[in-house]
């Protein structure tokens, strides 16, 4: 299973955002948060949309993807909610101070000792620049592709690579 976008980098959807939507969800990155299915199924009955036994929640949202206003009707009225991935989010400073903290810090015998928590936080940065999320980091140009992210990545904590097996490009 393809690990998920960390909460940071996700925002709720409106019904302006169906063209959003749908790319999320060929991409893999749209989050559902389901109602109770049971009334979710009694109102796309209601408003004549398909409720069948096995696959409804693909059938719902095929159906709410079909058009804007489907969209917009499903979002106001279903129960039915959506986040996507944000266009752009900003790194805090104290969460980047946080990760420099992780980088630097080491044991009683002066080996690295938090380099795989840094390395889990990491790939949660590289995986909200590949679903498209712009990044911006204090003193780098904004993080917007995978080269991106690496070079910034790289530069700022190059020890990484060649004394951490796990490395930031790859998933578990």
């Amino acid at each position: 299973m393809k690990p998920g976008l960390p909460a940071w980098a996700l925002q709720p959807a409106s019904p302006a955002d169906h063209a959003l939507a749908v790319d999320a969800r060929r991409r893999d990155q749209l989050r559902v948060q389901w109602p109770d299915l049971k009334a979710l199924r009694a109102w796309a009955k209601a408003h004549g949309w398909p409720a069948p036994r096995l696959g409804f929640e693909d059938a719902f949202l095929g159906q709410m993807l079909l058009s804007p206003e489907n969209f917009a009707l499903a979002l106001s009225e279903s129960g039915l909610a959506l986040q996507l991935p944000r266009r752009d989010y900003t790194l805090p400073p104290e969460d980047l101070a946080d990760l420099d903290a992780l980088y630097a810090e080491r044991g009683s015998d002066g080996r690295p000792s938090s380099w795989g928590s840094l390395v889990a936080e990491l790939r949660e940065i590289r995986r909200a620049v590949e679903a498209g999320v712009r990044v911006h980091v204090e003193g780098a140009p904004p993080l917007q592709s995978w080269q991106s992210f690496y070079d910034w990545a790289h530069g700022r904590y190059h020890m990484l690579e060649d004394g951490y097996d796990d490395w930031i490009g790859h998933d578990e």
